[in-house]
């Protein structure tokens, strides 16, 4: 508390301003008593002080009254300023008297209060004694302070001295909330020190005896309690009963403080004390307040449960909150919950702020049938502002020790992340076992960079070790690198690209590496053409040893796909001509028999896409109806003996009927000649929003399409597609529903289906549900929820069921209690570990999250897999 020794000596100047020269020549007179002034305050603002008698210097001694005297028996200052005045009533009482304040050096500045006409003397630069502020009042400026005063029942005081409030209508698990009030605290910057008491007694160059609501405010500090001694030679402020002491985010109670006026060392006995913005609450012995703005506690306690909750908290014999380093260290400290020791801590520290700052993060806890009992212990390493590295040692009692790390590093070109993983020598598999995960993206002007590279040293890695390490464990792991520059009209990018595959399946081709080059460009001539071309250079390598056929041959391939396009937009709709032509050359290796290894292959594609718009007014909503009709011609070209080198075909949708190629990548081109029909309606808000749409499509071919992925060698000849259909659906803004479907031409019965609904209320209300269906083909549902059973009770799980194979691929069901200061999950997981195999797992899960501290236990990995559970603790706010 940073009272300055100019400041300490106000009020007793501005009490005894009018004190006579010739008097203090006399203060050891023995007809004088040590009180040379008492003063009492009316109504918390104005003090009232006995008149000087002014006939007689001696006269009412007992009262301490005295008469004025000459300006030169006063030394005077030139500084006057940032002192204490009377207040102007008293200024009358006094008037012709000199009125003295401290300066900054420690002498005297006096003022001549010579009678004026019509008032009191003018007043000049000087800050008056101030009354208190209305500690129920918020600030207005802080929306965070706005947001909780409209849900806190401010009228409910049980606990408003701990700035404690129940929330109304409450729906979650914390029913409160700290508000803090600040219209008691004084600006950061202001050094003058203001006090307020009911009455005072002043002993000159002694003692000065404050009663009744006294309270101290200087720069952002505030210091209340019933009595007060202020000790003008040794700085010292004793403070007893009711003791407050307030700095932004911070509340110190107790009996008894004492403190400093020259150093701020500030010490409140059998006190209590409140963080407000990280909830903290805690006990202790004392309480001292350093200079530094440190705050270190004997035989204290810390919890981040509310008032008359002791769920949990770390008793500790020495506590220090750090707010320069954003962290708690405790001392001998150990962890209760429900007053029951559980764990002994010799030193812990813990985050009090949003700060990074070296030392244990929190344990997790695991079993498994195969792993066993799973224990992790984290390790942070603040190595720097832009750069940290996490240790997990994590012991599997069925296989050995595992060590994982993660390196982070960020500078002005990008951000950058190293993690790895190492098992010597693990008893079930009975060999090493080791992950290398890199994780890079950069940009500098035009240049842009990125690497995406997981390693494992083994298909069943994740399987049998998991991983809390931020990478890649898809069934096809990325080993990627590129670099792209970027101008206005035109990019050109580098790749290398690579991948792992870690189950049966057949690897990717790599590309190694690849080099692309794209621009547009636009040109008024009448009406804007646009130009556009690619240029791509590949060369695809893959390993051959369990392949045959076509899936051997590995090569080069040139591209080059100039296009023109003259699109024509108008409020009621748009045509676009475009055309384009696809050059490509390959040279390839291992080729099969009968096929050339030197490939050309030149194609024209032409295209007509338009459309119409009409509206129309609804009672709330606008509606548009929107024909659309595509046309494609593309020239039909023998493409054997071209492997798919990156080409798959699309699924059927709505969309891809309007496409110029049912496949993706550049190695085949579709010999479709067609026109393409659909009609869509969607429905708008007033704003803008569209809330629903329709619609359903339709091709028609005139001639036969031939040109098909390798290995199939069939002719579609029908002369008509089957309808594609799409609808979506948004009720209002928390549901979601939206199905795609191929229907049968000829009957309108479903081929093909996919089904989603997702409903979020809130954070802490999500439910999705998925399905996809294909005609003898596949059968799937998935279901994923976090729902509230109470305020304190919440369900949550992931369902995915495989009705084609009767096959549950993954069931995870969770329950969790909260309080406003703790939770506690416990999981079950069952899923299939290898699909080919069909091998299954089973795993419990059980986490204990003390808020504030940290989570003690397993299975946030898994749980993440449920769609709202990541921005859910993000969040934290359910």
């Amino acid at each position: 508390m940073p009272f300055s020794r100019r400041s300490s000596y106000t009020l007793t100047l501005a009490i005894i301003a009018a004190m006579p020269a010739v008097l203090l020549a006399a203060e050891t007179d023995s007809g004088i008593r040590d009180a040379l002034w008492t003063c009492t305050m009316e109504n918390g603002q104005n003090w009232q002080c006995d008149q000087p008698d002014r006939t007689n210097p001696l006269a009412d001694q007992d009262k301490g009254q005295l008469q004025e005297a000459p300006a030169e028996a006063l030394p005077v200052t030139d500084n006057a300023a940032d002192t204490a005045t009377p207040d102007p009533a008293y200024q009358q009482q006094i008037s012709g008297a000199w009125l003295c304040e401290a300066n900054a050096s420690g002498g005297w500045s006096c003022l001549d209060n010579q009678p004026t006409t019509g008032g009191a003397a003018e007043q000049s630069s000087r800050t008056s004694v101030a009354a208190p502020g209305n500690a129920d009042s918020l600030s207005s400026d802080d929306p965070a302070a706005k947001t909780k005063t409209q849900n806190a029942d401010l009228s409910d005081i049980r606990y408003a001295e701990q700035d404690w409030y129940p929330i109304t209508g409450a729906s979650k698990a914390c029913y409160g909330v700290y508000i803090e009030p600040d219209s008691q605290l004084p600006a950061e910057d202001d050094d003058s020190l203001t006090v307020d008491a009911d009455s005072s007694e002043t002993q000159l160059g002694g003692l000065t005896r404050l009663e009744g609501n006294v309270e101290l405010r200087q720069r952002g500090h505030f210091l209340r309690s019933d009595s007060a001694e202020v000790d003008q030679i040794s700085n010292q402020i004793t403070m007893n009963g009711n003791i407050q002491y307030r700095e932004p985010g911070l509340l110190l109670r107790g009996s008894k403080a004492q403190t400093n006026a020259i150093s701020g060392e500030t010490v409140v006995s059998d006190a209590d004390y409140v963080v407000h913005e990280r909830s903290l609450r805690g006990e202790a012995k004392r309480i001292i307040r350093l200079k530094d703005n440190r705050i270190r506690m004997e035989h204290s306690s810390y919890t981040t449960c509310p008032p008359n909750d002791e769920s949990w908290k770390i008793a500790s014999s020495s506590l220090v909150l750090d707010p320069n380093r954003g962290f708690g260290t405790a001392r001998n400290a150990t962890l209760k919950v429900a007053d029951t020791p559980v764990f002994y801590f010799p030193y812990i520290e813990f985050p009090i702020d949003d700060l990074r700052h070296s030392g244990f993060l929190f344990p997790s806890l695991g079993y498994s049938n195969e792993d066993g009992l799973e224990l992790a212990a984290p390790y942070y390493f603040n190595l720097a502002p832009n750069y940290d590295d996490t240790l997990t040692p994590k012991v599997f009692t069925e296989r050995g020790l595992l060590l994982e790390n993660e390196f982070r590093h960020l500078n002005h070109y990008g951000k950058q992340t190293l993690s790895t993983g190492l098992l010597i020598d693990d008893t079930q598999a009975d060999r090493d076992r080791w992950l290398v995960g890199i994780d890079h993206t950069g940009s500098l002007g035009a240049w842009s960079s990125l690497v995406d590279y997981t390693a494992v040293s083994d298909k069943k890695y994740f399987d049998d070790l998991g991983s809390s390490l931020a990478v890649d464990r898809s069934t096809h792991l990325d080993q990627r690198a590129e670099t792209t520059y970027t101008r206005e009209h035109w990019s050109a990018t580098l790749r290398a690209h690579s991948y792992q595959t870690i189950n049966d399946s057949k690897s990717p081709y790599q590309r190694m590496p690849q080099l692309q080059v794209s621009g547009n460009y636009g040109y008024q001539l009448g009406q804007e053409v646009v130009f556009s071309y690619l240029t791509d250079m590949t060369r695809f390598e893959r390993k051959i040893d369990d392949l045959s056929g076509i899936d051997r041959v590995t090569g080069s391939r040139l591209h080059i796909q100039p296009a023109i396009s003259l699109p024509m937009l108008w409020s009621w709709g748009y045509l676009t001509p475009k055309m384009s032509y696809w050059l490509s050359h390959y040279d390839l290796q291992d080729q099969v028999a009968g096929q050339d290894d030197s490939i050309d292959r030149a194609t024209g594609v032409f295209s007509i896409d338009s459309g119409l718009v009409f509206e129309r007014q609804l009672d709330n909503y606008t509606q548009t109806v929107e024909p659309r009709l595509f046309t494609l011609y593309s020239q039909r070209q023998d493409q054997q003996g071209i492997p798919d080198f990156d080409t798959a075909e699309t699924d059927f949708s709505y969309q891809g009927l309007f496409r110029e190629n049912r496949f993706t990548g550049f190695d085949k081109v579709s010999d479709n000649q067609q026109i393409s029909v659909g009609l869509s309606s969607g429905f708008f808000t007033s704003d803008g929003s569209e809330i629903a749409r329709v619609g359903l499509a339709q091709a028609y071919y005139f001639a036969d399409r031939t040109v098909q992925l390798n290995g199939d060698t069939s002719v579609d000849t029908e002369d008509q597609s089957n309808y594609a259909a799409e609808a979506y659906w948004n009720p209002y803004s928390e549901l979601r529903l939206s199905v795609d479907t191929e229907l049968d031409r000829s009957g309108f019965n479903p081929l093909e289906s996919n089904f989603k609904v997702r409903y979020t209320p809130s954070l802490n209300k999500v439910i999705g549900f998925s399905y996809r269906y294909r005609e003898n083909v596949r059968s799937q549902a998935e279901l994923s929820f976090i729902w509230p059973l109470a305020p304190e009770w919440t369900l949550m799980g992931r369902w995915q069921e495989d009705m084609e194979h009767s096959q549950t691929p993954e069931a995870l069901l969770g329950l969790e209690y909260a309080s406003c200061c703790w939770k506690v999950r416990v999981a079950a997981r069952k899923w299939i570990e290898d699909d080919s195999g069909g091998r299954e797992d089973s795993a419990l899960f059980l986490q204990f999250i003390l808020k504030g501290l940290g989570t003690v236990g397993g299975g946030t990995s898994v749980l993440q897999d449920i769609i709202g559970f990541k921005e859910r603790e993000e969040n934290d706010d359910y």
